[in-house]
């Protein structure tokens, strides 16, 4: 099955999607949804697709176990540099 991603997706092709159901999609004619109700979930899809990550930085978006992992690599290395140099320093 195959759904295309609404990152990318205008707001026509929203709109299209919703009358005509692609793949197992079902249809959402004008008396399930008026078309101002279907304006407004084309209008939730785009400001969804286009909200900032809250966490801040999101690598990717593969979660919170690889940004710990990255965050703890970081901090070790940084340990690591910092005995470094004071051990060069003594």
């Amino acid at each position: 099955k195959y759904a295309p991603g609404l990152t990318d997706a205008n707001p026509t092709e929203i709109y299209t999607a919703m009358l005509t159901g692609p793949q197992n999609m079902p249809k959402f004619s004008d008396r399930q949804l008026s078309p101002e109700e279907k304006r407004d979930i084309v209008a939730y899809v785009r400001m969804a697709a286009h909200t900032p990550n809250p966490g801040g930085y999101g690598l990717g978006g593969f979660g919170p176990a690889p940004e710990g992992m990255a965050i703890w690599i970081i901090g070790m290395v940084a340990v690591i540099g910092v005995a470094l140099w004071i051990g060069a320093r003594a």
